[in-house]
């Protein structure tokens, strides 16, 4: 047999050649990023999943770290297309054909990770008492839920199964099969922002070549035909606003559109800070903004401000090379924003009133918020699962895809699907992470809290947390930033930086 098809001949000839080295490099990622991006137009989903699949198989049985696959986990569902989304009553992806060649290519990538979970010695272990154990506490109490419950039935185990995946998967990735490098963050955060770039540019595509401008008598145009009425007529149609129920993209709609453009914000301002040319992506970080407001979406909005403002002022106060420009940038966006507040008054009213639903109304969020505590109140101990429906009820439909109906919180959803074991599961879980927020802060771990906030924030209004790709985003920004905790320390909660929280801990770390 030829030595290269030897199993150690292979795996020497994949790691020793620059296949591994490439994917390992920067310009991967924008690649990834750009497959994904020409395949919503013009929808090959095929050709970007068979080839993710084949490269989770690659990376997974040959390369010495499983890194290189962080950029297809976010930037994967980007790939699906206007043409086949199912909000656009396309039912390519329902098709037995689509269906069945998906789902083994799913089922080969989940294999072979888990494969390299199981079979190869661990990467990422160390003595710190990391996030696992409440993660699997959690995952646990999600796949119970509904027990006990007159509401449960079957799929409530799949839907769970799904969440508890979405929620410890993307961890145990990192942690056990990623080791610690230094540009960990940067990877992490390169990959964020591409897939930022990705959404900010379907936004555009949407704005300018699909029929999202609704005019005072109902009427849909696009922003190509715009230009064109305003350079024949000189003027553009009175009353014109953007159609939230129009601005879908091939995977998700106007709420996931802005959620996941917003979570994108704090990868930005990383690489403001961080890199040679930081300005732009300070710069971009104000446009990804924008086009969050262009989605309509309020609970994204009001994520991506806060985080923008957030990052603007740490940004201000932190030494770079960068902070003179970000002080002007800031300034000049304070004054633009109250000339802006001034000459355009009304203007900025009418924008506001079309992002709040023409009103400050609370979308029926007050109503299924009771009605989700009304089931947990039915089946307190495990909650009454997460295969609920409840829109019907009140006058309006939500296309989810995947999951049933939420309930736009996180506490809430936990409540009413897990009951009070999800609760404490969840809360032990957040504990976890607060002991993460005792160790010194650094640029990458203020990323990796970025993201961790952005998902959870978001979650406090919206569905985000619960459906697999922003659970993903979440799990991998708590794998990296443990990693980066446990590299910094060889003991928990030890030494200089633990005593200001633990008095009595020693001044200097135990010799081993």
């Amino acid at each position: 047999m030829n030595r290269y098809l030897r199993p150690q001949g292979l795996r020497r000839y994949f790691s020793a050649g620059q296949f591994f080295s490439f994917l390992d490099g920067y310009a991967y990622i924008f690649i990834y990023a750009a497959l994904a991006f020409v395949s919503s137009l013009c929808g090959q989903e095929p050709l970007v999943f068979g080839l993710t699949a084949l490269l989770v198989v690659l990376v997974c049985l040959f390369a010495k770290d499983t890194r290189a696959l962080v950029p297809p986990i976010i930037l994967v569902i980007y790939a699906v297309s206007w043409m086949h989304t199912p909000q656009g009553a396309s039912d390519f992806f329902n098709a037995p054909a689509a269906f069945v060649s998906f789902g083994i290519l799913g089922a080969i990538a989940v294999a072979a990770l888990a494969f390299r979970i199981a079979a190869f010695p661990p990467k990422g272990e160390s003595r710190l008492p990391g996030l696992r154990t409440g993660l699997v506490v959690l995952c646990a109490a999600f796949l119970l839920n509904g027990a006990l419950s007159a509401d449960f039935v079957l799929s409530d185990i799949v839907f769970g199964a799904l969440i508890a995946f979405s929620f410890i998967a993307a961890y145990l990735l990192i942690r056990r099969t990623c080791a610690y490098r230094k540009d960990n963050g940067l990877y992490f955060a390169a990959s964020c922002f591409a897939a930022g770039l990705v959404i900010f540019l379907q936004v555009a595509y949407a704005l300018l070549f699909r029929d999202v401008w609704e005019g005072e008598n109902g009427a849909l145009c696009s922003g190509i035909d715009l230009l064109r009425g305003f350079f024949a007529g000189g003027a553009l149609p009175g009353g014109l606003s953007i159609s939230k129920n129009a601005m879908i993209a091939g995977w998700g709609m106007s709420n996931n559109f802005g959620g996941m453009l917003a979570m994108f914000i704090p990868a930005s301002l990383y690489l403001a800070y961080k890199v040679k040319n930081g300005w732009l992506f300070y710069l971009f970080a104000f446009a990804q903004l924008g086009a969050v407001a262009c989605t309509l979406s309020r609970t994204a909005l009001l994520t991506g401000g806060i985080l923008l403002v957030g990052g603007a002022v740490i940004l201000s106060v932190a030494r770079s090379p960068r902070r003179p420009f970000v002080r002007a940038c800031n300034a000049a966006a304070i004054l633009a924003a109250a000339a802006a507040g001034v000459l355009f008054f009304d203007r900025i009213r009418e924008i506001f009133a079309v992002i709040f639903d023409r009103g400050f109304g609370d979308s029926n969020r007050f109503a299924i918020w009771e009605y989700g505590l009304k089931k947990f109140f039915k089946s307190p101990l495990f909650g009454a699962g997460f295969d609920l429906h409840f829109y019907p009820d009140f006058d309006f439909d939500i296309a989810n895809w995947v999951f049933p109906d939420m309930f736009h919180n996180v506490f809430v959803q936990i409540f009413a699907s897990c009951g009070l074991v999800g609760m404490a599961a969840y809360l032990y879980h957040l504990a976890q992470v607060l002991c993460l927020l005792l160790r010194r802060p650094s640029a990458d771990r203020l990323l990796y809290l970025g993201i961790f906030l952005a998902v959870s924030g978001a979650s406090l209004l919206d569905n985000h947390i619960f459906h697999i790709f922003p659970a993903l985003l979440y799990s991998l920004s708590l794998g990296f930033w443990e990693t980066d905790a446990a590299a910094a320390a060889r003991l928990p909660l030890y030494g200089r930086e633990a005593r200001r929280f633990v008095p009595f801990a020693p001044k200097t770390l135990p010799q081993r």
